[in-house]
């Protein structure tokens, strides 16, 4: 068993080279965890009483599912997060927050090699060739490579140190377009990518001293007695600071909410314009100023104010200022509503409604933490897990198509951006296909609508660069390898060249 181990990073990179050399993403995402999973389960290295692991082995098969059904960029990303964070996790098994999994992961993916080849001479240390084979690679080989990397990039960075060296840099490309009629560069780096990787979830080692956020604090804040100095100056200052701040920005946020409710909820009238201060610098600017009310709430239960005797008027007014900071993220969200209501869907629109509910989550923690008295890691273990679980859940919708599909249906009612249709991925060919039957009714609600719609492509130029994806991903399709198939290019490509019905 152990031997199979040890050789498996040497036949895993074929099968990585196999799946993804000159592919697109599909079902070979899938069988790539499926793989990876089975072997993390079989030696052990997955631990089934280890609820984070169990929780990033599950979000890596599920989102490897949607990148099945959808192939897109969203399934994808929390594809790799879901490994990059299980990497780290597997090597440091003590590790609770998932924030810390991220540099756990990079130095497991750094001591994995090294890790490996120490195992492969512990293995083959009892055999006289295996022993003099890995005292050559340890003394000989891996000092050596490192050495011409570093002397490559100080002859990259100075011509007079490569001019020293002879023109390395010019020997080292002569000689890898020699190697390149020998070997595929591409088969070559994916056979190392897929090396590395698997040597990283098998080998990765923990250092404990590598952390973002230290964990040894649990999740309940334990009052920190000091010396009785004679007086509460300090503290009773603290909160006098606390109770007038917290009144006065109260105060302030009233009057913003009471106006949003009336303008925003209430009585909102488009004048016409791009939207662009109440929703492009207005959101952010307001969601950056619920962040700040957070660290304020935070700076001020941070320590022994907790328990101070007479906290009950600044935790009421705390909660005050997080409730009013919860009603801001429902209007933020009402701004973003009305702005996809003149405006259409766009990806940015649709991650302001994921980042405001991740908001609002972590407004709902900060109240249980000075509530409950709890301690930062509370606060960084649950909205990790809720950021991830979010990330995880984008995944499983095929938004290009959704987009698509809203934005043509409501073409002769909101901003129609012809550039952005076009760039959508082939999964929402059909949909952009349908606009062009409507394209001149689409023409004259626009330019009566927007001042400005002549200033975007002419709707001529987007039919016809819709027409030219249309017959380009007709003719792709069917030459498409299986392993980046995909379910929603399927159907895509099945609609297409249905015959369509005579008009």
């Amino acid at each position: 068993m152990k031997k199979f181990f040890l050789l498996l990073p040497l036949l895993f990179p074929l099968l990585f080279v196999y799946l993804f050399k000159g592919q697109q993403a599909g079902v070979n995402v899938l069988i790539f965890n499926v793989i990876i999973i089975v072997i993390l389960v079989w030696s052990g290295r997955l631990q089934r009483t280890n609820r984070l692991q169990l929780l990033l082995a599950a979000g890596a098969m599920v989102s490897s599912l949607a990148v099945l059904l959808y192939g897109s960029v969203m399934a994808m990303s929390g594809n790799v997060f879901s490994l990059v964070l299980l990497t780290g996790l597997l090597a440091s098994t003590e590790t609770r927050l998932l924030v810390n999994g991220f540099a756990a992961s990079a130095f497991a993916a750094v001591s994995a090699p090294f890790n490996y080849l120490l195992s492969l001479n512990a293995f083959t240390g009892q055999r006289a060739g295996g022993r003099k084979l890995m005292r050559f690679v340890l003394i000989f080989l891996i000092p050596v490579i490192i050495l011409m990397v570093f002397i490559s990039i100080y002859a990259s960075a100075s011509p007079y140190f490569n001019k020293l060296t002879g023109g390395l840099l010019e020997h080292l490309a002569d000689f890898m377009t020699y190697l390149s009629e020998f070997i595929d560069p591409s088969a070559f780096w994916l056979f190392v990518a897929g090396l590395l990787i698997i040597v990283a979830f098998l080998f990765g080692g923990a250092w404990k001293m590598l952390v973002f956020f230290n964990e040894g604090e649990g999740m309940n804040l334990i009052r920190k007695k000091k010396s009785f100095s004679g007086r509460f100056t300090n503290l009773r200052y603290e909160y006098r600071s606390g109770v007038v701040l917290l009144i006065m920005l109260n105060l302030v946020l009233s009057v913003m909410n009471v106006l949003d409710i009336w303008n925003v909820w209430l009585f909102f009238e488009w004048n016409g314009d791009y939207l662009k201060q109440f929703v492009h610098e207005g959101t952010w600017m307001l969601i950056f100023s619920i962040l700040i009310s957070i660290a304020i709430v935070l700076y001020y239960f941070r320590a022994n104010l907790n328990f101070y005797p007479k906290r009950k008027l600044l935790l009421n007014l705390a909660v005050l200022w997080l409730a009013q900071n919860a009603l801001l993220v429902i209007s933020v969200g009402i701004r973003n509503m009305w702005y996809i209501h003149h405006f259409n869907l766009a990806y940015k629109r649709i991650g302001v409604y994921a980042f405001l509910l991740l908001t609002l989550f972590g407004i709902v923690t900060v109240f249980f933490k000075i509530r409950q008295r709890k301690t930062h890691q509370y606060l960084f273990h649950y909205n990790g897990l809720a950021a991830y679980t979010i990330l995880i859940c984008l995944g499983l919708f095929n938004w290009d198509k959704l987009i698509a599909t809203y934005n043509v249906n409501h073409a002769t009612k909101a901003f129609f951006h012809p550039e952005f249709m076009i760039r959508l991925n082939s999964t929402s060919l059909p949909e952009l296909e349908a606009s062009l039957k409507d394209l001149d009714k689409i023409q004259v609600e626009q330019t009566a609508k927007f001042e400005f719609y002549r200033n975007y492509m002419p709707l001529d130029d987007y039919r016809e660069r819709v027409g030219e994806r249309i017959n380009d991903f007709k003719l792709g399709y069917p030459q498409m390898s299986w392993q980046g198939w995909n379910l929603a290019e399927y159907q895509a490509y099945r609609e297409l060249i249905r015959p369509k019905p005579a008009e």
